[in-house]
């Protein structure tokens, strides 16, 4: 008669460890899942101002605007080519014009020597911290592709907010 109380020992222990396995399965796939969602990146368009975007957006062109006025004492606008957001950054990229529709005066020094700036685009790298944005980095008027890398030099900044010279 030991026997059958061996087998429905060895059994009983069997359906015990099946359980567990399944129990951590379920568990481990069930946090899988919750860690997908949560690191999903909500990427958003802000090419186009929009009711939904427009605080976020005018903050950030104004801010920008702010610091191009610091070092060229002029006022600009803004053609916006690529603005994206998504947790917590943002990447602008665009066009400067004059706000009074004159010729930018960028190119040439004081003394009229070219000073080696390529007019007239403008990349940006925003990031939001306590309701506000800051400019991360930025560079105006280069002749080189100074943001090659940026998304590796950030990497909580999602890639989809990004153009293709950032990676």
């Amino acid at each position: 008669m030991w026997l059958p109380d061996a087998f429905f020992f060895f059994e009983f222990t069997l359906k015990n460890q099946s359980s567990i396995i399944m129990q951590k399965l379920s568990l481990s796939l069930l946090l899988i899942f919750i860690l997908d969602v949560s690191y999903s990146q909500n990427i958003m368009d802000f090419k186009i101002k929009t009711a939904s975007n427009s605080a976020d957006r005018t903050m950030m062109l104004d801010i920008l605007r702010g610091k191009l006025y610091e070092t060229y004492h002029q006022e600009f606008v803004f053609v916006v080519n690529h603005f994206k957001t998504g947790n917590g950054y943002a990447w602008f990229m665009g066009q400067v014009a004059r706000k009074d529709g004159k010729e930018l005066r960028i190119q040439y020094d004081k003394n009229g020597e070219w000073n080696g700036l390529d007019c007239c685009h403008v990349e940006t790298l925003f990031k939001k911290s306590g309701g506000k944005w800051y400019i991360v980095e930025s560079g105006e008027f280069s002749t080189d592709l100074w943001y090659a890398g940026i998304s590796n030099r950030y990497p909580y900044a999602p890639r989809g907010i990004f153009n293709e010279g950032a990676y």
